[in-house]
């Protein structure tokens, strides 16, 4: 299974859209993986996680042929995750040649209301391609050769626009005898997830949130640190789900807390983490 980060940035970017600050400048002036744009990753050639507004620089940026992408899975309607306009330019006259005419859509139920919103913009060919199914909290669904389940995320504890509860997601997927936690985005783990994770089996790959920087976030936050990650890294290990063969990545950086990727590297290597960066690919 390969996994390809394309964007490893928060909401606002890294350097964020509208801002001065010494950690944003810090990263303009050192530039390659110092640079972040807003969170995204594609698992082999045909799923993709989260749909954000820098898809297109995406595709542009790492050669890729999106056509290909059948499954979609998106983990909240936040802006950085879920741009739905996007989806209304694929297909019918808007998209020729297309080696997957369909694509197939798993979100919560907010999520597809919001997309519902926007709709009127598709027209009927491009909404007839498109499937949405709604997902259910350690329900695993099939999206061709792979088996996916989604966890509830400890993020995005406001209601949305019509007082429904959001339901954010990270992603538990196995495809080939291998298995990938996406950890994005949320904060330390919930009770019920813990207790799920402990009866998965030997996790190959653990993604997890690197929002807050230096900073302990704990469990009231929707985001984690660098120590929230490294007792995420002890107790699954401890659990057995993990061993020294598991690869930990961090990502989804902010300049709030944030420090930029070459200093960050060092740092994090002390404790057998990997610093995402945008078009960083890994096999596992």
């Amino acid at each position: 299974m390969k996994l390809t980060y394309l964007g490893t940035a928060a909401a606002e970017g890294w350097p964020a859209v509208f801002c001065n600050c010494e950690n944003c400048k810090e990263a303009a002036r050192l530039g390659g993986r110092n640079i972040r744009t807003r969170s995204q990753a594609l698992v082999n050639d045909d799923l993709l996680l989260d749909l954000p507004p820098d898809t297109y620089l995406h595709k542009l940026a790492n050669g890729l042929d999106l056509t290909k992408v059948r499954y979609l899975f998106v983990t909240h309607w936040h802006m950085d995750h879920f741009y739905p306009q996007e989806l209304t330019i694929r297909g019918s006259y808007y998209s020729h040649g297309m080696v997957s005419p369909e694509l197939d859509v798993y979100c919560a139920e907010g999520t597809k209301g919001l997309f519902d919103k926007i709709g009127w913009e598709a027209n009927r060919d491009t909404l007839d391609a498109i499937h949405f199914h709604i997902l259910s909290a350690f329900t695993p669904v099939q999206a061709g050769p792979y088996t996916v389940t989604p966890l509830p995320a400890n993020h995005m504890h406001e209601l949305d626009g019509g007082g429904n509860t959001p339901h954010p997601y990270i992603y538990l997927i196995e495809e080939g005898g291998k298995k990938l936690l996406y950890g994005h985005d949320t904060g330390y783990f919930y009770p019920e997830v813990w207790d799920f994770l402990g009866k998965a089996g030997h996790i190959d790959l653990v993604s997890m949130d690197g929002t807050c920087g230096r900073r302990k976030v704990g469990l009231r936050g929707g985001h984690m640190g660098l120590p929230d990650n490294l007792e995420v890294k002890a107790r699954l290990i401890e659990m057995g789900v993990c061993n020294e063969k598991t690869v930990f990545v961090i990502n989804h950086f902010s300049h709030n807390d944030g420090i930029c990727y070459d200093h960050l590297v060092p740092v994090a290597e002390k404790d057998g983490l990997i610093v995402s960066y945008d078009g960083m690919r890994i096999n596992t």
